[in-house]
């Protein structure tokens, strides 16, 4: 699970828990992509912007689409899209561990617009499921060992995290054995947590 830490929040998680049960969430299914390959980055191939019908749940769609959370009364929502699958991620740097045989980066790259007047004191993260179900994480241990990729190549993260209405790129890559892909995606905004908000399936 990759954690993105900023400035402490004013607000308790208290007070979120409250107004996020008054409000409620939302979600909705939609779809376009395409399916990551074996030797490198894959663009989803449409851009849909998925609607977040009331009182449904985790906003749900495929690689490529936009999903929006509408947030709460506290504490506005976002909207993120996975652009992009890497399969393999291949390390920007040659002093990153490599992993043990049996196993490989995958990475993605997201965006996220987030609305919140507090967006620079949000946390994020971001976790996946294998093609077999098994959940992964960007802080991943494989065979005892943490194996933090870093930067890798093909995905320029943005210097500037979470500003209010304002869009950057986040880049994680999680450990997957071979024989298995990348097929879910989650992301959360830890102060509307305590699950993931928006999820995608890939493609």
């Amino acid at each position: 699970m990759s954690m993105r830490t900023f400035v402490p929040r004013s607000l308790s998680v208290a007070a979120l828990t409250v107004a996020l049960a008054a409000c409620g969430a939302s979600g909705a299914s939609g779809a376009g992509g395409a399916s990551s390959g074996a030797a490198g980055p894959t663009l989803a191939a449409s851009g849909t912007v998925v609607p977040t019908p009331a009182g449904s749940g985790v906003v749900t769609g495929h690689m490529g689409d936009k999903l929006t959370y509408p947030g709460s009364d506290v504490d506005l929502g976002f909207e993120a899209t996975l652009v992009k699958v890497f399969d393999p991620a291949i390390p920007a740097s040659d002093a990153t561990t490599a992993l043990p045989s049996g196993a490989r980066w995958v990475g993605v790259e997201i965006t996220i617009d987030n609305h919140s007047p507090q967006a620079g004191s949000d946390s994020t993260s971001i976790d996946g499921k294998t093609s077999d179900g098994t959940a992964v994480a960007t802080d991943d241990v494989y065979q005892g060992f943490s194996r933090p990729i870093g930067e890798f190549q093909g995905c320029t993260e943005s210097s500037t995290f979470s500003e209010t209405d304002t869009p950057y790129t986040q880049c994680e890559a999680f450990v997957v054995p071979d024989g298995q892909t990348l097929a879910q995606v989650g992301f959360e905004v830890v102060q509307l947590g305590p699950t993931d908000q928006v999820t995608w399936t890939v493609p």
